[in-house]
Order: C-alpha cells, then sequence, then structure tokens
C-alpha cells in the first residue's frame, strides 16, 4: 500500500464511518420503534430541561449530539484529505498521519467498548491505515 493510499484510506475510513452513522440515523429515525424503545422516547420526550435558558428535551439533545457526531467524522475525513492535498511533500503530512492514527485509536478504544462492530471495523482499518503510512512518511530532513 503506497504512502498516498494507506493516508488516503484511513482519511476515508473516517468519512464512511460518519456518512454510516448519519444512514443509521436517518434509517431509525423512520422506523417503527420496537415497544420498549417507544417507552423509551416517550421518556426521554417527557424528560425536559435547559441548558443556556433554552429548553430541550433529553431526546433532542440525544439525536442533536448524534447528528453533530456524524457530520463531525465526516468532516475530520474531508480535513485529513485537505492536509494531504495542500501539503508541498509528503513529509509535511507527517503530523497529520500521527494525528490520524492517534484519534483513530482513541476511536477505536471507545467503539470497542461502546459501539457495534461497524466503528470498530472502521476505525481499526483506518488505525492500520495511518500507522502504514506514518511508517513509510519520511522525516523532514531526511
Amino acid at each position: 500500500m503506497s504512502l498516498s493510499l494507506a493516508y488516503r484510506v484511513g482519511a476515508w475510513c473516517w468519512i464512511v464511518t460518519g456518512i454510516g452513522h448519519l444512514s443509521v440515523d436517518a434509517l431509525l429515525s423512520r422506523a417503527t420503534p420496537s415497544p420498549e424503545a417507544a417507552r423509551l422516547n416517550a421518556a426521554m420526550r417527557e424528560s425536559v430541561f435547559a441548558i443556556g435558558g433554552i429548553p430541550r428535551t433529553s431526546l433532542d439533545v440525544v439525536n442533536g449530539i448524534s447528528i453533530a457526531m456524524g457530520l463531525a467524522l465526516v468532516l475530520v475525513g474531508v480535513l485529513f484529505l485537505m492536509i494531504a492535498r495542500v501539503a508541498g511533500s509528503p513529509e509535511h503530512t507527517r503530523g497529520a498521519a500521527a494525528v490520524g492514527l492517534g484519534a483513530s485509536l482513541v476511536f477505536l478504544a471507545v467503539a470497542a467498548v461502546l459501539l457495534p462492530l461497524p466503528p470498530i471495523v472502521t476505525f481499526t482499518v483506518a488505525s492500520a491505515s495511518f500507522a502504514v503510512a506514518l511508517a513509510r512518511l519520511p522525516r523532514r530532513g531526511s
């Protein structure tokens, strides 16, 4: 796997994870909930609180955080791709590859403990890809 391909695979894993997250959110919002999920949603709709003077339900907050997370994952992947595009040379992407590896490993740990299989897979691939890219990147001045 070439340097630029490994790095780009890592970046695209973030984008795919975000798009997948948003897609699952959209599908679940249209699906008929199970009786348990319907009771949970009703309870979350009844739980209203104000943050900064703005009343929100618990369901609003959970949905808002979930949508923001999906969008943020896509944005991070796009930013990694933009860094690779504007970098003057491969060694200038070294810092971004290191950040990509570190962030991917953190997200992988969270996914492994709290999330289902798809983000575990995508962040495993992202971590491995950024590690390969980092290992192959020349150091500045080398």
